[in-house]
């Protein structure tokens, strides 16, 4: 296993390592650029493109073998042809040149870049292809932003593969026993392997790898000698019990995992005690939320590969646009004194010099720790988040007047404020319906073994007493329906089985009660869900027709549209491929017939390494073991 060192400032070529050049690979590592972010900002407009731009260039400054990035290259599935023409110039600019390649590519290319919707053209890495001149070739993903959509499912890497400015890589055939093909490198006495998988819906993805459904192909010719990365676009912090990807879930073999989708900064090599590797989270290159974590200072990562060894140098981003974020309770500076002495009018004067008193000290802070380089901007980013829980004078406070007077200051005056009080807590009725927590128990223990939501739930309810469970829904019929929105995705599912019981328990009651009698209607409530909650094969073709109903509405709303044509892409097809380098060795040759399946047997676990944390759309922090490199293992070369 590897083990990572981390140098910030100081030049790989001014190391005394003693692995020779020819040896070492040397990747640049950058993830979600959102290339086209804010584009109608008159601002911001070109801040994502200038960030990568100084990516392409620390690129073409150190030399660096080729490009990986990992996801999210562009906002949006359909950029600008502005946007578009843009980044085709700068791939223009940095990548194509006479510079020898000094790696090889040996794996099944036919296979590797096979297109998404269509026969393949151009089945090869572009810097083999005898019409262009490809000093610096890029690899890539897709993210969960500039994924494949429409009726012809493509992605704007789809474009700049064709064009030969990029190599995508890691867009699947199908959702359905997932085969993925590395992308197989040799350097002297390094073998590399790059494994790819672009995003999917975090909650399909969980299922998949929870059904053991995602196959890694290794080499068979000395598959120990290959130092393994993973390249994922996905979330890492738990939204719910399946709306990420757990560390744990992916190979053990692997020695590095790659994490774009997380825009927190963390390019440090973070070891995972559990599965024995390191995952790098580059973080993303500019700001597209005003959240806590995007103000962490963005980073390339220059990534150095011998054998099985590697280290991590990381290089700060010097054009990105400043961010402050900052946390203000006004209970700090307010004391209740104050509150009941002052008039209204006085008070929100405080407010205002405390908010002016602040953004000044954030402006003279931006002014001093600007880097100097000529293309980073003047006007930094600032969010101030105002916790007035308790002064409800505030509520008339007007923030929109107030930040103009910073409007020539700040890039993004009317968002710099966030005015918020605390919820209040429920106060729970005497009378609601408490869980019982030895069915509760028993839920979380049935939970941890078959990590299924509806096994857990079927679970609490056979378990619970009668008074905690449903008076009027029969669990069977509910948990059936559950399952169908989960593993189908049926949405209407659970709402048609509701209306069909709420129906069918007022036809059954009004042909049985004849009186005002509460306790007979009680009882005949019971004696209906008894006649539901059965499992003979007049209730389970009553459910599968209501599940039928369930289906033809959501046909009827958005079509007949499969749950898995998120991601609609063709089988791969043999090609020939006559334009490829004819100086490759004979044993080079990986096809499909070189690789074995190396399944991931997942095992629930009763903790993950990764836990969840408030954060912005699709953004966050996450608490991980520390980035210590494990005793034992080889040092760095």
């Amino acid at each position: 296993m590897p083990s990572p060192t981390s140098n910030e400032n100081e030049s790989p070529d001014e190391e005394s390592d003693p692995a020779s050049s020819e040896d070492v690979f040397k990747i640049l590592i950058t993830t979600d650029n959102h290339l086209g972010f804010a584009e109608r900002d008159d601002e911001r407009a070109n801040d994502s493109l200038i960030a990568f731009e100084e990516c392409l260039q620390i690129a073409r400054d150190e030399n660096v073998d080729f490009i990986l990035l990992g996801g999210d290259l562009f906002h949006d599935n359909k950029p600008s042809n502005h946007v578009l023409l843009e980044c085709i110039n700068l791939l223009r600019k940095y990548c194509l040149g006479d510079k020898t390649i000094g790696f090889k590519l040996i794996s099944d290319e036919k296979i590797n870049f096979s297109s998404t919707v269509q026969l393949n053209p151009f089945p090869w890495a572009n810097f083999k292809d005898p019409n262009l001149n490809v000093s610096t070739p890029v690899f890539s993903i897709h993210g969960n932003h500039d994924d494949p959509a429409g009726s012809t499912p493509l992605c704007p890497l789809d474009l700049l593969n064709s064009c030969g400015l990029v190599n995508y890589f890691g867009n699947l055939s199908s959702l359905e026993n997932i085969d993925i093909h590395p992308l197989l490198f040799r350097k002297g006495e390094t073998n590399l392997a790059i494994y790819g998988l672009g995003s999917i819906r975090d909650e399909r993805l969980h299922r998949i790898f929870l059904k053991n459904q995602i196959n890694l192909l290794r080499p068979t010719n000395n598959p120990d000698d290959w130092f393994n990365i993973f390249v994922i676009h996905q979330n890492r912090v738990a939204h719910g019990p399946k709306n990420y990807i757990p560390e744990q879930f992916l190979h053990e073999f692997l020695d590095i995992v790659i994490w774009g989708h997380e825009h927190d900064c963390r390019i440090t090599p973070e070891f995972n005690t559990v599965q024995k590797f390191f995952v790098i989270q580059p973080g993303s290159t500019v700001a597209t939320s005003l959240s806590e974590g995007e103000q962490l200072q963005k980073h390339a990562g220059i990534l150095h590969v011998y054998k099985k060894t590697f280290k991590m140098h990381r290089r700060p981003l010097q054009t990105v646009r400043q961010f402050y974020f900052l946390d203000i309770q006004l209970t700090d500076h307010i004391d209740e004194k104050a509150l009941k002495t002052l008039s209204n009018s006085k008070l929100e004067q405080k407010l205002d010099k405390i908010l002016t008193d602040t953004i000044n000290e954030l402006l003279l802070r931006a002014q001093n720790e600007h880097s100097g380089h000529p293309k980073q901007p003047k006007k930094p980013l600032i969010r101030l988040r105002v916790d007035y829980t308790g002064f409800d004078l505030f509520d008339s406070f007007n923030d929109i007047r107030f930040v103009q007077k910073f409007s020539d200051q700040v890039a993004n005056p009317k968002t710099m404020i966030n005015l918020h009080k605390k919820r209040e807590s429920n106060v729970f009725k005497a009378n609601e319906i408490k869980l019982d927590p030895d069915a509760i128990k028993i839920s979380n223990e049935q939970f941890h073994q078959a990590q299924r939501v509806e096994d857990s739930i079927q679970a609490y309810f056979e378990s619970a007493s009668e008074t905690n469970r449903l008076r009027l829904l029969d669990e069977k019929s509910m948990l059936a329906a559950l399952t169908e929105f989960i593993d189908k995705d049926e949405v209407y599912a659970l709402s048609t089985m509701v209306e069909a019981q709420i129906e069918q328990s007022q036809k059954f009651l009004s042909s049985n009660i004849h009186n005002d009698d509460v306790a007979a209607l009680e009882d005949e409530l019971k004696r209906f869900k008894a006649l539901q909650n059965v499992d003979d094969e007049e209730a389970i073709k009553r459910r599968k027709d209501l599940l039928v109903i369930a289906r033809q509405e959501r046909i009827k709303a958005y079509g007949d549209k499969s749950s898995d044509d998120e991601i609609m892409v063709t089988q791969s097809i043999g090609i020939s491929n006559d334009n490829s380098d004819d100086d490759d060795d004979g044993d080079d040759d990986f096809g499909q017939s070189s690789m074995r399946s190396t399944q991931k047997r997942t095992q629930p676990s009763s903790s993950s390494t990764v836990r969840g944390a408030t954060r912005g759309r699709g953004r966050g922090r996450a608490k991980t073991t520390p980035a210590k490199a494990p005793r034992g293992k080889k040092k760095p070369f």
